[in-house]
């Protein structure tokens, strides 16, 4: 069966994380997808430890080959104006052509859309800014944290009743690289239909905020600004609703109860204490307004018990429950592994690595998931072969590094 973007080619100027995920998702839909880069300029995520080998090289970081697994990699130096020509001739024969640098920076480069259409008329480009092409943030330079934090995100994470506390890891780039990469398939789908291409103006922020949307919504029809909650719920929907204490070194368990039914079930899974039948915890109301108390008394429960093994019980009683896995907890969960979720694979270099296996898996074919690029890798391949440089000129660009 054929991949469904079997034959879309894709001229990633991506970079960071953000824009090498929209290449792997569509790599992994079967697109070829070219990471446009130089060593005039390298990808700061090429410089993230660790190294295979522990040899600090840009061609070695377990970050980039996880990170930018699917993506080939293609060395354009585009401070040069013969890199700039390169790469129009080589987006000329792309579908796709993804970037998420700042607003106007492929336009002062001349690889704007007005100018790359005319290189290829029906072409797709995906451009990825913080806050969008125009409005007041228009020149908003953002990482995957800061945008967190202007989406209001941050002002909602914390513990209860305390100061903000922003989320340690740039979550928003992954998210906004797959969601990016859906909408070029949209677009991809449009012209199937009507034979035109088009710009999109995806905003980073825009995309993000949807997840305060309970609390954009609460203010909107209540006129309650949200703060930190800890891990209570947002709406007050559940009681109990959090992270509660297990056995072993920082083990926990995530339990979320909605409903009375899922309540009982709970009093039954912890042997019906005499405490839960008290009138304070009688109803989701009353649950809800001593959740302190109730966190408390189920803390004191949980602190000797497995979590994974409390988890299976409590799901067995129709509670929402699940263990709070760590890393290690992940290579290791028997789902994971049969799915695939994390793979093995051969360096080029010789050694091996572990790396996210694809997240998109569609019946009828096998998505391929070769690791991160070594910088220009198919350098060859794509100004010999598919722009049809002749030798002798490409062995000049290289040298005076141009492609480089």
């Amino acid at each position: 069966m054929a991949k469904p973007l079997e034959g879309i080619r894709v001229a990633n100027f991506g970079w960071v994380w953000a824009g090498p995920m929209v290449g792997q998702t569509l790599a992994f839909l079967g697109a070829e997808v070219y990471k446009i880069e130089s060593q005039a300029r390298v990808d700061m995520t090429r410089g993230l430890p660790p190294f295979g080998e522990g040899e600090r090289d840009p061609n070695r970081s377990l970050s980039q080959q996880a990170c930018w697994a699917g993506n080939g990699s293609v060395t354009i130096n585009l401070k040069e104006p013969r890199g700039i020509e390169l790469a129009r001739e080589l987006v000329a024969r792309c579908d796709v052509v993804v970037e998420n640098f700042g607003p106007g920076v492929m336009d002062r480069l001349g690889l704007g859309y007005d100018d790359l259409v005319e290189h290829r008329a029906d072409l797709i480009m995906l451009s990825m800014s913080a806050a969008g092409q125009f409005g007041p943030l228009r020149g908003l330079r953002t990482y995957g944290l800061s945008l967190a934090s202007i989406t209001g995100l941050d002002s909602l994470t914390g513990y209860f009743d305390g100061p903000p506390m922003p989320m340690e890891n740039a979550f928003s780039d992954p998210y906004n690289g797959i969601t990016s990469a859906f909408a070029i398939v949209v677009a991809l789908a449009h012209r199937d239909r009507t034979a035109q291409g088009q710009y999109i103006d995806y905003s980073q922020q825009e995309a993000v905020m949807p997840m305060i949307g309970p609390a954009f919504m609460d203010y909107v029809l209540n006129d309650r600004v949200g703060g930190p909650l800890g891990n209570r719920h947002p709406l007050a929907a559940a009681a109990p609703h959090g992270v509660f204490p297990c056995a072993g070194d920082d083990r926990w368990i995530t339990i979320a109860v909605f409903d009375d039914a899922a309540w009982c079930g709970l009093v039954e899974a912890m042997g019906n204490p005499e405490w839960a039948t008290a009138p304070q915890f009688a109803t989701h109301a009353a649950r809800v307004e001593n959740i302190a108390d109730l966190h408390g008394r189920i803390s004191a429960w949980t602190a000797d018990l497995d979590n994974r093994e409390l988890a299976a019980r409590l799901q067995r009683h129709r509670v929402a429950a699940a263990p709070v896995s760590s890393v290690a907890d992940l290579l290791d969960d028997p789902h994971f592994e049969e799915r695939g979720t994390f793979v093995e694979v051969d360096h080029r270099f010789g050694f091996r690595e572990t790396i996210y296996g694809s997240y998109v898996k569609n019946s009828g074919y096998e998505a391929s998931v070769p690791p991160g690029p070594c910088l220009g890798q198919d350098n060859e391949h794509v100004f010999l072969d598919l722009l049809g440089l002749p030798e002798e000129r490409y062995r000049r660009l290289v040298d005076e590094q141009v492609i480089y």
